[in-house]
């Protein structure tokens, strides 16, 4: 990953309230930025990330804490290949969970649907379930800045649950 840069934010919030630092921790996480310590936290420097980091760095201010952004970071190869290996890690376990949650969905549609159908009631549940599911597929793909995964498999899934809910097409047997 010799070469690749990164986009760095550097921050300071204040210890107390506990919430302040609650809410930029869930920021970053929601970013998938990586920690590369205390404080310091890094993404692939795109376009997509300046924009995330440049609103938390904003968030932070707001929250009387000190945010540095810095891009186009480099690091030593051997970091940046770390850094790297880190990322796609993450995001490959991120896809392989949102894969096997929308297997279990559609097994489980499918399963209820063959069994004794849809009640309106459970048909609203279930098709809640499968909108939470692709705002979380749509989540990750978002925050996947180095386009290491592929949402295409899961995205099928997700739309053969959509299938079955609305009766286009007959679970499987």
């Amino acid at each position: 990953m010799a070469g690749a840069t990164w986009a760095l934010l550097i921050y300071t919030v204040p210890a107390s309230p506990t919430r302040k630092r609650a809410a930029v921790w869930r920021e970053v996480k929601r970013l998938g930025a990586l920690y590369l310590r205390d404080g310091v936290c890094a993404l692939p420097d795109t376009s997509a990330a300046r924009a995330g980091l440049e609103a938390l760095a904003e968030r932070i201010q707001d929250l009387d804490g000190q945010a540095t952004l810095v891009w186009q970071g480099q690091l030593s190869a051997a970091a940046a290949q770390a850094l790297h290996d880190d990322w796609v890690r993450a995001r490959e376990l991120e896809y392989a969970e949102v894969a096997e949650a929308a297997v279990d969905l559609l097994q489980h549609v499918q399963q209820e649907a063959r069994h004794h159908g849809f009640e309106p009631a459970q048909r609203v549940s279930l098709s809640g379930d499968l909108a939470r599911m692709e705002r979380w597929l749509d989540q990750v793909v978002a925050r996947d800045y180095l386009q290491t995964g592929d949402p295409t498999p899961i995205a099928a899934t997700l739309t053969a649950c959509r299938a079955v809910l609305d009766g286009q097409v007959a679970p499987l047997a």
